[in-house]
C-alpha cells in the first residue's frame, strides 16, 4: 500500500493498481466485512482453480473486491500477474461511502482525478439501491472478473468512465428513439407495408 496523507490512510490507502482502487488494511478489513454483510448490494464471485477465488460487491460506483489468498499450480498461466491476495475498495464513490458509513476521517480535498461528491445524495442512493437492479448485478459481475492486474486495471478504469459519462435526458414531450425496430413503423415499400 502507498503511502498518502490523512489519517484515513490508517483503514484504506491508495493502491499502485489503478487510481481509483484503495487498499483495505488488514486491521480494517473485519470493520469493511461487517459492513458488507449488512447491506443488500448485487454481489458475484469467481472460482478458477487457475486464478484466486475472488468475491465481488457492488457499491455506488465500483464495489468492494476480497481476493482469497491462492498457490498457483505448476505452469498455471499468468500466475505472476494474479491479484495479490486481499481486500480492494474499487471507486472514488465508493471509497467516500465507506469513509462516512465507517465513521472514518476523509480526505479534506478531493484525491487527484476525483470529482466532488454530494456525500448526502450519495448515501440516500445507495440506502435505495437495489440488489436485483441489472446494472448492479452486471457491475458486481464485472468486478469478480478481476483475478489479475489489468483486469482489474480495465473494469476501474471502465466504471469511473461510467460513472463520469453524462446521463441522456429526455424531456416529457420528446420520445426516445426505440433500440427496438419493430416499435418503428414499417418503411414503405417493405413487406410489413
Amino acid at each position: 500500500m502507498t503511502a498518502g496523507t490523512g489519517e484515513w490512510t490508517g483503514l484504506f490507502g491508495r493502491s499502485s493498481l489503478a487510481p481509483t482502487v484503495f487498499d483495505v488494511t488488514p486491521d480494517a478489513r473485519p470493520r469493511v466485512r461487517e459492513w458488507l454483510a449488512a447491506q443488500h448490494v448485487a454481489t458475484a464471485w469467481t472460482r478458477d482453480p487457475h486464478a484466486p477465488a475472488v468475491d465481488a460487491w457492488a457499491v455506488a460506483d465500483g464495489g468492494v473486491l476480497a481476493v482469497a489468498r491462492w498457490t498457483p499450480a505448476a505452469g498455471a498461466p499468468d500466475a505472476d500477474r494474479a491479484l495479490p491476495s486481499g481486500l480492494y475498495l474499487v471507486g472514488f464513490k465508493a471509497f467516500r461511502l465507506l469513509t462516512a458509513v465507517l465513521a472514518v476521517p476523509r480526505p479534506v480535498r478531493p484525491l487527484p482525478g476525483e470529482p466532488l461528491f454530494d456525500l448526502d445524495a450519495l448515501c440516500r442512493a445507495h440506502r435505495n439501491a437495489s440488489a436485483t437492479c441489472p446494472d448492479a448485478v452486471e457491475q458486481a459481475e464485472l468486478l469478480a472478473t478481476c483475478t489479475d492486474r489489468r483486469t482489474l486495471r480495465l473494469v476501474a478504469g471502465a466504471l469511473d468512465a461510467a460513472a463520469h459519462a453524462r446521463p441522456r435526458v429526455v424531456g416529457p414531450e420528446a420520445v426516445p428513439p426505440s433500440p427496438c425496430p419493430r416499435d418503428r413503423p414499417p418503411a414503405a415499400g417493405t413487406l410489413a407495408g
